[in-house]
């Protein structure tokens, strides 16, 4: 385990694997800041740079710009409070004015029952070494709630938790618990910290957080609705959830849209349907407080709407007799739907050629092994998941565009013999390779 004074007690002998999270792209943020009222920032360069928190809180003023947007993900409850404070010094030296900072974190209360397993895992690290202590870690845990441990018995999420952290790879597992820091933190903390930075909680980034009516407790939705206090309200909120994971918009010197303001901006809005979205028909959607109904009435006429795959402005939306003179069930309909993964904001005529490239790259680094699940989409700004028969198809098909059925199976088997699922082949051709063109993953077919 590595815990040099530079890495400053975080686990760094491990790589860390690659993900992608939606909630850190600038349309995303914009579009879920849009839908609470609020004015944001653009985006339209990206630069490169490496320094620790330390080293960029006190670095000479030119060493950024201003900058639009600050996201973190996996960091806050990860570093040291010394490095939290740090970050909320660089926020505070370079988060434009209107600029969006989005904070995810592991919170409490419902993280908090997991802070003796973190111990258990990374004390078994230190006896035994990273991965072996890992395993030997997960064993004793699992053991201990098999055997009717108390801690287990009391919060019986917690052993659904130990599930979920037992199919996860060891090099996830590693960064995730072997480290010195590792700390749900309280939302009024989080809240506090940046309001010293001159910075207002104005939503979640996980937008059915942002709906008390599918995200709440029903007996729990009157009382909370009756406190005025931000922090308190979130705290509350979160007891309600049990909330295990936060993702915290914060403006610097917000300035809430008026309603004619709101309006306008919510009327531009453009919006697409993704790979696999329903056609229509009442929805369930699984959330934090268990399974919740969605009328057919509210969200077949968007879906059916959206059903093209070609992209729909809000306006254009909003024209359908479900929402007629109703833009509030609308725009809350748009979200949820947005946070279930049927539909995403568009961008304006983006340009691909970037994104297609780093698929290109992507892909062939698949090839060679690399364990990528995820291609860019520059249509949406954002990213769509890939399976490695999906990512290797693509490889396969970028060398040799005619590839098909049976000879484009037998060109990725090349690359993974393992792949004999000539049915998943079929509906790659058939749904995800069209998609992938039609959000700009890949190119148009001439």
């Amino acid at each position: 385990m590595a815990n040099s004074a530079h890495t400053d007690g975080y686990h760094t002998g491990t790589p860390y694997p690659a993900f992608f999270h939606r909630e850190l792209t600038p349309a995303w943020l914009v579009a879920t800041a849009t839908a609470l009222g609020h004015r944001t920032a653009g985006l339209d360069n990206v630069h490169f740079q490496q320094r620790s928190f330390a080293e960029l809180a006190e670095a000479e003023e030119d060493a950024l710009p201003a900058l639009d947007f600050i996201v973190l993900h996996g960091v806050l409850s990860w570093i040291s409070p010394d490095n939290r404070r740090a970050v909320m010094r660089i926020i505070e030296r370079w988060l434009k004015p209107g600029g969006i900072a989005c904070l995810a974190y592991m919170s409490q209360p419902g993280s908090a029952p997991m802070m003796a397993m973190q111990r258990v895992l990374r004390r078994s690290a230190e006896i035994a070494g990273a991965t072996p202590g890992l395993a030997s870690g997960l064993d004793l845990l699992r053991g201990l709630r098999d055997g009717g441990a108390g801690q287990f018995v009391v919060v019986p999420e917690l052993g659904q938790q130990l599930d979920q952290v037992m199919r996860q790879p060891p090099s996830y597992l590693a960064h995730e618990f072997l480290g010195e820091h590792w700390e749900p933190l309280h939302v009024a903390d989080v809240i506090a910290a940046a309001a010293d930075v001159g910075c207002t909680y104005v939503g979640s980034a996980t937008p059915l957080e942002n709906i008390d009516a599918v995200s709440l407790p029903g007996g729990a939705q009157a009382v909370i609705g009756t406190i005025a206090d931000t922090a308190l309200r979130e705290t509350a909120k979160d007891i309600a959830r049990n909330q295990t994971l936060r993702r915290d918009i914060h403006q610097r010197d917000a300035k809430p849209l008026t309603p004619a303001e709101h309006r306008a901006a919510l009327l531009v809005q453009r919006f697409i349907a993704l790979p696999g979205a329903p056609a229509g028909g009442a929805l369930r959607f699984n959330t934090r407080i268990g399974p919740v109904d969605g009328a057919a009435e509210v969200f077949s006429p968007l879906l059916q709407a959206l059903s093209t795959r070609r992209p729909a402005a809000f306006s254009q939306l909003l024209t359908l007799p479900a929402y007629a003179g109703r833009g509030g069930l609308l725009n809350q309909a748009c979200q949820i739907l947005l946070w279930a993964g049927h539909l995403h904001p568009c961008l304006p005529g983006p340009d691909a050629a970037p994104a297609q490239a780093l698929n290109r790259a992507l892909w062939r680094a698949a090839a060679e092994g690399r364990d990528y699940g995820w291609v860019a989409a520059p249509a949406i700004g954002s990213a769509l998941p890939a399976s490695r028969a999906a990512m290797l198809a693509a490889h396969a098909l970028d060398s040799d565009p005619a590839l098909r059925g049976a000879a484009l199976l037998a060109a990725v088997r090349v690359l993974d013999a393992e792949i004999t699922d000539a049915n998943a082949l079929a509906a790659f051709e058939s749904d995800t390779w069209p998609a992938w063109q039609r959000l700009g993953a890949v190119p148009q077919a001439a």
